[in-house]
C-alpha cells in the first residue's frame, strides 16, 4: 500500500513550520505611536546590505558642505591685527 502523498506532503509542511519556530521565535507584536517611530524601529532592525552602505557614504561625502552662517563668521572673526 502507497503512502498518501497529500499527508506527506502534510506532514513535510508541519516539519518545517516546527523548524521554523525553533529558529525564528515569536516576539511580541509592537505598537508604535507614529508611522514615524515605526521607521526608525525597522531602520534600527534592518542591516543595510555592504554594496549600498558604500555607495552611500560616496555620495554622502560628495555632497557640498553647508555655508557657515553670517552670525558664525560674524562672532568668529579674529579681532587681534
Amino acid at each position: 500500500m502507497k503512502p498518501d502523498p497529500s499527508k506527506l506532503r502534510q506532514k513535510a509542511q508541519e516539519e518545517q513550520a516546527a523548524a521554523f519556530e525553533q529558529t525564528h521565535p515569536k516576539r511580541a507584536a509592537l505598537q508604535f505611536a507614529s508611522a514615524e517611530e515605526a521607521i526608525r524601529y525597522d531602520a534600527g532592525e534592518t542591516a543595510v546590505p555592504p554594496q549600498i552602505a558604500q555607495r552611500l557614504n560616496e555620495s554622502i561625502a560628495r555632497e557640498p558642505k553647508p555655508a557657515v552662517s553670517w552670525w558664525r563668521r560674524w562672532f568668529s572673526r579674529d579681532t587681534r591685527e
